[in-house]
């Protein structure tokens, strides 16, 4: 067994999303798993030239993660990404890997920060507001039922 495989057998970084998804990135590659059934999408990292991260449609929270290669193809590594969290963590390990990677946002990292604290933001906000329309139903509850017992 030489050195590269026994390298290939330990991510240094996994991003999983979706049902059996995940991004496995390896020293010299990353590796897509789940794009279909049994079959997982290889790419040389020294081949990659830009790495482009969009919103999904119709869905803007599923991203969809494109590779620019060296040949000119355009590669869609992933559909649906859900993991923006640990995708950002494994941002800095890709540009360390492979220094020349282009990447589109080029803040990349810091619009996937940007996006989960609005997303938790979002989430805040939609309790706050469940719990005082709840609280709103219980005080008029107990006002209807004050008024009722005056009238009585």
């Amino acid at each position: 067994m030489s050195d590269n495989e026994i390298v290939r057998k330990h991510p240094i970084s996994v991003v999983r999303f979706g049902m059996g998804k995940e991004i496995q990135l390896y020293y010299d590659e990353l590796v897509i798993t789940g794009i279909e059934q049994d079959q997982e999408l290889r790419v040389q990292l020294d081949a990659m030239r830009r790495l482009t991260l969009v919103p999904g449609e119709p869905t803007p929270s599923k991203l969809v993660l494109m590779a620019d290669m060296d040949d000119g193809e355009t590669i869609i590594l992933a559909e649906g990404m859900t993991n923006a969290k640990d995708f950002r963590e494994m941002l800095p390990k890709i540009t360390e890997l492979c220094p020349n990677l282009q990447l589109d946002p080029p803040d990349m990292g810091e619009q996937l920060r940007q996006a989960l604290n609005n997303k938790r933001a979002w989430n805040i906000t939609c309790y706050v507001a469940c719990i005082m329309v709840c609280l709103l139903v219980y005080v008029l509850y107990l006002l209807v039922a004050f008024l009722g017992s005056l009238h009585h």
